[in-house]
């Protein structure tokens, strides 16, 4: 009941103890001195005859703020009790009290806030109806709590009882017949067998297509005149039976490897060692001088396109070959030949390099001192040169295939003409200083690179075993090839 309820209450119109004769009593108050009229009558105890009084009473205030127990509904002050102890049969108070409801007292302290109270029949009436209507309310959720607790125990209940009776039935009725079946499925005199014999006849039934073989022999153990049996069943027998099998899934046809790349390997000629005299006509080949060179191996052709594919499929090699497999690779730099070589190594366990320029020029020559391995002027069919055979093959893009002319006393074909060569050695302006064990001459920091046998774009003085050039071994050039050499 809130304070406004309260109020409400003591205002309240005639109750039936109210038409009693009510004596008024004037009583003065022992705490704060006041005189305040008190009302005594036979049904209820002493109280403040007006609401005025009873709120500006001190121990009111106090209690109404909180500094004290108690509420609004306090009755009467102490100071005031004290006083009408004289005054008032105590005995005939409580013997009223017994027949009048106590008043209710809010559970929670009132704010000490004086408001107007409106006395109406109608404010009182609504108060009453929204404090029962509260306790309905609370009642009706207490007892929606109360059965919705009981159906989650009844639910929790039946859901473990389904689940034991589930167990059970799995345990006592799936297994025995798991069992009968297998009795059933044995070969007759093994069914009482244990261990490991009794594991190998407890297999899977047979497929219908096996009982319909096993049916076609039956009538053989049949005794004439007797009946069949009645069922379809037909016990297996102890002889070995024909298993048919059902067909194997066909494998998904696999894609088929790749062939791996043909490894083309220059075909190399074995040549013996030996002194010559190196030099030719042009400054750049004087002084003429005595060089001795080791036993070796070099290609008998330059490295053709097909050969130089096989290092590009490897990926090893820079796929700037042009023209058919049986035409001398060009447009070579001096560092793309030495990726092929370290590529041709690597796949053949052997050890390939360029030739030095003594090496090249002692193979040219074939053990002859003229200016060409056949004499001392041009011959036709000789060397692929631009002039050389009265032909057009200078005005192509191509060079020619290998072995289009004469093989020299080596075996080697193209050692002048053909396409130029690039050789181990950098290019020097003169033979002044040069080694005579024919080793390479190499120089530090230099990229130029000595070319050796001319092209089929130069003429025949380019094709002369004593012929030399130079070109930057970081640049490639329409016309420039090379061929491999090894040692024992």
């Amino acid at each position: 009941m809130s304070e406004s309820s309260a109020l409400q209450w003591l205002r309240a119109p005639r109750l039936a103890e109210d038409t009693l004769p009510v004596d008024s009593h004037a009583v003065a108050c022992r705490r704060c001195g006041r005189t305040v009229q008190v009302s005594l009558s036979p049904m209820r105890p002493p109280s403040f005859l007006s609401v005025e009084d009873q709120v500006e009473c001190p121990e009111v205030q106090e209690r109404w703020s909180g500094t004290s127990e108690g509420g609004l509904l306090l009755m009467m002050c102490g100071a005031l009790e004290q006083s009408l102890e004289g005054d008032w049969d105590t005995g005939d108070v409580d013997a009223a009290a017994r027949h009048e409801p106590p008043p209710i007292i809010p559970s929670a302290r009132p704010r000490a806030v004086r408001q107007a109270v409106d006395p109406s029949p109608e404010r009182w009436e609504d108060g009453d109806d929204d404090d029962g209507e509260e306790a309905a309310a609370a009642g009706w959720w207490r007892s929606l709590l109360a059965r919705s607790a009981g159906l989650s125990k009844t639910l929790v209940r039946a859901t473990i009882g389904f689940l034991v009776v589930s167990i059970v039935f799995l345990g006592g009725v799936l297994l025995p017949l798991r069992e009968i079946k297998l009795l059933i499925q044995s070969p007759p005199g093994l069914m009482g067998s244990s261990g490991p014999q009794r594991e190998a006849l407890t297999v899977a039934p047979p497929s219908p297509r096996r009982v319909l073989l096993e049916s076609a022999t039956a009538p053989s153990d049949v005794q004439p005149g007797s009946r069949p049996p009645a069922s379809g069943f037909v016990a297996p027998r102890q002889v070995a039976s024909v298993e048919v099998a059902p067909p194997a899934a066909e494998p998904a046809p696999r894609a088929a490897p790749e062939p791996e790349p043909k490894l083309r390997v220059p075909d190399m000629v074995a040549i013996a060692g030996g002194t010559f005299a190196m030099g030719g006509d042009d400054d750049s080949e004087q002084p003429a001088h005595q060089v001795s060179i080791r036993p070796f191996s070099l290609g008998k052709h330059p490295v053709t396109v097909g050969e130089w594919k096989s290092c590009v499929a490897a990926a090893a090699c820079p796929d700037i070959a042009a023209g058919a497999d049986d035409r001398p690779v060009i447009n070579v730099s001096y560092e793309d030949a030495q990726a092929y070589l370290a590529w041709l190594s690597r796949a053949t366990g052997r050890t390939f390099r360029l030739p030095t320029e003594a090496e090249w020029e002692y193979a040219a020559r074939g053990g002859q001192r003229t200016r060409y391995w056949w004499g001392d002027r041009m011959r036709p069919g000789m060397a692929s040169c631009k002039g050389c055979n009265g032909s057009s093959d200078a005005d192509t893009d191509q060079p020619p295939k290998i072995g289009s002319v004469q093989a020299n006393p080596f075996g080697l074909f193209d050692m002048g003409g053909g396409v130029g060569q690039w050789v181990a050695d950098n290019w020097h302006k003169n033979y002044k200083g040069g080694p005579a064990d024919g080793a390479a001459w190499l120089e530090e920091g230099s990229y130029a690179r000595v070319i050796r046998s001319g092209s089929w774009k130069n003429g025949p003085a380019e094709a002369r075993a004593g012929s030399r050039d130079r070109y930057d071994g970081r640049i490639r050039h329409p016309t420039l090839g090379f061929r491999v050499a090894s040692s024992p």
